[in-house]
């Protein structure tokens, strides 16, 4: 071999194996993008199933965040409002203490709200002996259109539920209330609070007095109302048309 092609066979040798070093440095970013790429995904997803999963439905996970079926965001203001509500003996003791017990699904905006009202009623005389209660009117259950999507993260309830209050056994109350409950995403504190939701009281919105000659089971006739902004009175048919909610 001649000294020419010698030099010739070398530089390419040289050429090639500068190729490969290029390779290797590309598969090693590529290793390293794709490293700090699964590092920085969720580590955890938290997974909400409608209570009326089929055979072939689908849960969606965006973000590492999945989506809350309208069903669970009814269930959950109404389990959390109801519990708040609930004064089984005294709710100069009880309101309080309802407070306290569901203090990990409520913002602090809303604790806040809360207290001012135990300590508003309180002043008032309108706690001591004092028991009550609330639950769905009859024939008024969840429905699709009861449930707002106000954004991403926060959504706007509306219950309609029957308030009954007594006083030393005697019944003082007995009224139907529209609450426009606001639910919130709220990832704090996941060993206390596995929905990681809460209540954030009635944003801007606030409760009315439902008319009890205007509940009729089953009428609820669909209507333009696209956000939950109440009257003083309101009745089931000004429900907002049912809207498709992700």
């Amino acid at each position: 071999m001649s000294s020419k092609q010698y030099l010739d066979s070398l530089a390419s040798e040289r050429k090639h194996n500068l190729k490969l070093t290029y390779i290797i440095f590309a598969v090693m970013g590529l290793g390293a993008m794709g490293t700090w790429y699964a590092w920085r995904q969720p580590k955890f997803v938290d997974v909400h199933l409608a209570p009326d999963i089929r055979a072939g439905d689908t849960v969606r996970v965006e973000g590492g965040r999945p989506t809350v079926p309208p069903p669970n965001i009814y269930g959950f203001a109404y389990y959390i409002w109801q519990q708040i509500n609930r004064w089984q003996t005294d709710g100069v003791k009880d309101y309080g203490q309802q407070i306290f017990n569901m203090q990990y699904f409520l913002t602090p905006r809303c604790q806040a709200q809360l207290q001012a009202d135990m300590e508003l009623r309180q002043g008032k005389g309108e706690l001591r002996r004092r028991t009550r209660q609330i639950t769905e009117i009859p024939g008024f259950p969840y429905s699709a259109n009861r449930v707002l999507r106000d954004g991403p993260d926060a959504w706007t309830v509306l219950l309609d539920m029957q308030v009954t209050e007594t006083f030393s056994g005697q019944q003082v109350k007995d009224v139907f209330i529209r609450y426009p409950l606001r639910v919130v995403r709220f990832d704090v504190d996941r060993e206390r609070n596995p929905w990681l939701l809460a209540l954030d009281c009635f944003g801007s919105n606030r409760p009315a007095r439902l008319n009890p000659a205007d509940l009729k089971p089953g009428s609820e006739p669909a209507a333009n109302l696209t956000a939950p902004r109440l009257p003083s009175v309101i009745a089931p048919s000004s429900l907002p048309r049912e809207t498709s909610v992700d």
